[in-house]
């Protein structure tokens, strides 16, 4: 029985172990100077109106046909919606809504097709928050953040 129990941990050890080197591998196969980071936040101060909402303005220096980030996202309120559009036909390209405290949770964005020709925006709206962050990470320095929207 000891043996068996000895046995037992020593594979959940090796398993984990294993997950843990391929999330490594999938985090490192991309150096920091190659992806562009975005961080957006509302607090209990951020806003005279309810829903908050919170947007970074992106667009991409060549066509794309897919693009990947990696998001963490931390909450104490309500619901957030954390949507990427593209911000001249308000399309939506991607969403994920979460109800309730989170803790912190990570999450995967794909997105298909996106061109230079157009502009993105990173949506973060919420309602009844006290603290939200998101941090999304794009695969790609083909990203860049616009400080003024095209139209």
């Amino acid at each position: 029985m000891k043996k068996t129990a000895i046995l037992f941990i020593m594979l959940v050890c090796i398993a984990g172990l294993t997950a843990c080197a391929k999330e490594e591998i999938y985090t490192s196969e991309i150096p920091d100077e190659n992806k562009t980071t975005f961080e957006l936040e509302l607090d209990k101060d951020y806003s005279d109106t309810d829903p908050f909402v919170n947007e970074i303005l992106f667009c991409v220096s060549e066509d794309l046909e897919d693009l990947n980030a990696m998001g963490t996202l931390e909450m104490d309120g309500e619901r957030i919606i954390l949507e990427v559009k593209n911000n001249k036909t308000n399309e939506v390209l991607w969403s994920n809504t979460w109800n309730g405290a989170v803790r912190s949770e990570s999450f995967l964005i794909s997105l298909g097709s996106l061109t230079k020709d157009n502009e993105y925006v990173i949506c973060l709206t919420g309602t009844k928050i006290n603290y939200a962050a998101a941090g999304i990470t794009f695969d790609s320095n083909f990203v860049q953040e616009r400080v003024k929207p095209l139209r």
